[in-house]
């Protein structure tokens, strides 16, 4: 039995958080493909589904998962979840949070939290307090529950034939301020002498 946050699992060896390196792409994929058509079905159309397995399947994909830091959760060396950031924007102040995708075998088990956790603990050490992030909508409810709050609803466009709708989410975590100084204590008070 593995603790996983904090929980017993069945899962045979310790769950491992690693970056996925370019030799693992092609079990990104496959772990991507499989989780939006056992996830997705009560959100997204047939024809939704197989655009993005075509888009996942296309080079585009490959230039985009370089770009993220993307990790990913291995047990007995499987790849189960991955979670991913990278730099929002060219103002430097947000954080987009994706590829947040877990094994359809692994879920409801905090494997996706914990990718979650990872990913935003990632980007908030480089600096940003700012998160944003689109999903499919059957997958709202877990990122509200991580804090987020949905701040549209649209369709995302990934390359040319696929459109999605999704909710466009953020998350905001306030700086650390620095704690301040103790008050001085005021100095005693003389107590008038008894005659």
């Amino acid at each position: 039995m593995t603790l996983v946050d904090g929980k017993s699992h069945g899962l045979a060896k310790a769950l491992t958080i690693r970056l996925v390196g370019m030799d693992e792409h092609t079990h990104v994929r496959h772990l991507h493909t499989k989780s939006m058509e056992n996830q997705s079905a009560d959100s997204l159309t047939d024809t939704e589904i197989q655009a993005f397995i075509a888009f996942v399947r296309s080079s585009d994909y490959s230039d985009i998962l370089k770009e993220e830091n993307l990790y990913g959760a291995f047990t007995e060396g499987q790849l189960i979840g991955t979670a991913s950031w990278q730099v929002n924007g060219d103002d430097g102040q947000m954080a987009r949070i994706s590829s947040v995708f877990v094994d359809p075998m692994f879920l409801r088990l905090g494997i996706g939290e914990r990718l979650l956790t990872e990913v935003e603990a990632r980007a908030f050490q480089s600096g940003f307090n700012q998160l944003s992030m689109s999903t499919t909508l059957n997958a709202v409810a877990f990122f509200e529950k991580a804090g987020y709050q949905v701040a549209s609803r649209g369709v995302k466009a990934l390359g040319t034939s696929c459109l999605l709708p999704v909710a466009f989410l953020r998350k905001s975590v306030p700086r650390l301020a620095r704690a301040p100084a103790p008050a001085k204590a005021p100095p005693p008070v003389a107590e008038p002498a008894k005659p």
